[in-house]
């Protein structure tokens, strides 16, 4: 979102100048072309920029993963173009939407505060311990698809409400996430999967209104709807410590706010509603019930089983499989 209001940003300094240095009015097809240009090299310049930061042994290789739906067919060098590229066009178109025009905004300012009080502490929160004993919000063996609390692993570490948080999906052996070509919700192995409490809490704030994202498996990304994370649900879980379950199926959701939820109870199920490129839960952990004013908290799970072997507490990453201890 940050891409999206500095995309906008240059836009109306270029348009502006060419006005008064030179009395060039640009034609509207012109703005709209400048803008998409200006938000593709800023995302392009993020992932170069993190590419170089250098080679960490955390982070996830994902060189073998298909990629899902049915771009999948291109295989992975241009469908690695095409699925990216289709999501930047449609992400961008964000800001024509009043609602997401509005969270976007939130989300900057938001991001400016958290980003000052980091710097007037200097502490970024890894070393942080979580005041409440959390297992997996999932049932069952689910693959992390992006997170960890690295730069490199992270799920986006300049967003710093988001930077510990996780995408999680259910995969084959061959980290495969649907059956068919993916062009179908119900193709995919998470897709209406139960969700639950990670720990004991009470729901903060509901959103059951957004349906499913449109045209699974084609990199759009949906702009039209009224909220980015889809239908979701806040949980406070200890003091200071508030998890977002987010881009849920609407209607499932089987909470309400004030309600007091038990670690394990089914809140509702997994979908594709929001920004979602496919099926899958992004859960974090954040200090404040405000999603967009909320400093990011990394999470360390009990009793859970990783890659195969038991471990009493852990922080989990992208391209680990893991699931609840019996």
């Amino acid at each position: 979102m940050k891409a999206i209001l500095i995309a906008l940003t240059l836009t109306i300094v270029v348009v502006l100048g060419l006005r008064w240095c030179c009395a060039y009015e640009l034609p509207g097809v012109g703005v709209v072309l400048l803008y998409f240009l200006s938000y593709g090299l800023l995302q392009w310049h993020a992932h170069a920029r993190k590419r170089g930061s250098g080679p960490d042994a955390s982070c996830p290789d994902r060189s073998k993963w298909p990629l899902s739906g049915p771009l999948g067919r291109l295989g992975q060098k241009l469908g690695g173009v095409v699925f990216p590229g289709a999501f930047l066009v449609t992400n961008a178109l964000s800001l024509l939407n009043p609602f997401q025009a509005v969270q976007i905004v939130r989300q900057l300012l938001g991001n400016a505060r958290l980003r000052k009080r980091e710097k007037q502490t200097g502490d970024d929160l890894t070393g942080y311990r979580c005041k409440a004993k959390y297992r997996l919000p999932v049932e069952g063996e689910w693959l992390v698809h992006n997170g960890g609390d690295t730069p490199e692993t992270s799920h986006s570490w300049d967003v710093l409400g988001q930077r510990y948080a996780l995408d999680l999906v259910r995969a084959d052996a061959h980290f495969r996430r649907h059956s068919g070509n993916g062009g179908r919700l119900a193709e995919y192995f998470c897709y209406g999967e139960n969700i639950v409490a990670a720990a004991d809490g009470t729901v903060v704030s509901v959103e059951d209104r957004v349906d499913d994202a449109p045209l699974v498996g084609w990199g759009f990304c949906d702009f039209t709807v009224r909220h980015f994370a889809g239908s979701h649900v806040i949980i406070r879980h200890a003091e200071g410590e508030f998890a977002l379950y987010a881009h849920l199926i609407k209607g499932s959701l089987r909470v309400l706010p004030g309600d007091a939820v038990r670690q394990g109870e089914v809140i509702g199920r997994c979908g594709h509603s929001g920004h979602s490129t496919e099926p899958h839960l992004h859960f974090h952990l954040q200090d404040s019930p405000d999603l967009f004013h909320g400093m990011g908290l990394p999470i360390q799970f009990d009793d859970i089983i990783v890659d195969g072997s038991p471990v009493a507490a852990a922080r989990i990453r992208a391209a680990q499989r893991v699931r609840n201890a019996p």
